[in-house]
């Protein structure tokens, strides 16, 4: 799922390519047994797993940030009917096959966006939960990009995240550093990501699956929920 800003990291630009868009959803990537080997969850158990700490169900408002094709939002909308899912990248091959999947699904409740994860083009507190599944180790700026997450979320709302995961050992700290300097990927161990996400402003951090390359967690932005937040979001799903 591809990121946002200069300068991009291999990773990201992979993400972006047509040929990735075109088998990203298909056994050729997400759904394929090796790779799911290596993350160590199928992806429907992943989906499901973060659907239900997400609360996706009880939201009326949910953003899937760094959406790429839809594989998250696409179901997100289809357990929603009275709600709304808006899904942003900055990739224009991702967008136009989530567009595609959209349309051909039916689902009138799902909103497409470009635009930057390090910039979000949302007002205040107009989401429910925001999802970024795939992506958050590929932004540039991962700090700011959390800082504009907690920022769209009400008080109280929910975050949910799959990170590629930093091991303990020499050879994890030797992969680590590759796919950084290599790939522009960032890796977190779970004690890094609840600092970060610490810092910009979320609680209750919780690991919901760490093996393998993969992380699953999600947090809650701090304060009290608030019923009457905007629904600030601006969306384009032509």
């Amino acid at each position: 799922m591809g990121e946002y800003g200069d300068p991009r990291g291999l990773g990201q630009r992979l993400m972006e390519s047509a040929p990735v868009v075109a088998v990203y959803e298909s056994r050729l990537w997400r759904r394929n047994p090796i790779v799911q080997a290596f993350l160590g969850i199928a992806f429907d158990d992943e989906l499901e797993c973060i659907a239900r700490a997400a609360r996706v169900d009880e939201a009326s408002r949910v953003l899937d940030l760094a959406c790429g094709p839809g594989i998250y939002a696409r179901p997100f909308a289809r357990r929603l009917p009275r709600g709304r899912v808006v899904g942003l990248d900055l990739s224009p091959p991702m967008l136009a096959h989530a567009q595609r999947r959209r349309r051909a699904e039916g689902l009138v409740n799902l909103d497409l966006v470009r635009g930057s994860a390090l910039d979000l083009p949302f007002t205040a507190a107009c989401f429910d939960v925001v999802n970024c599944c795939g992506a958050l180790h590929l932004f540039p700026d991962v700090p700011r990009a959390l800082g504009e997450v907690c920022r769209v979320l009400v008080a109280g709302g929910r975050f949910t995240t799959a990170v590629f995961r930093a091991g303990d050992g020499p050879r994890d700290r030797v992969a680590v550093h590759m796919r950084r300097r290599l790939f522009g990927i960032h890796s977190f161990t779970s004690a890094d990501l609840d600092r970060q996400l610490g810092e910009a402003g979320f609680d209750d951090f919780q690991v919901l699956h760490e093996r393998g390359l993969w992380m699953l967690a999600v947090a809650v932005k701090r304060g009290m929920p608030r019923k009457d937040a905007p629904n600030g979001f601006s969306a384009n799903s032509d």
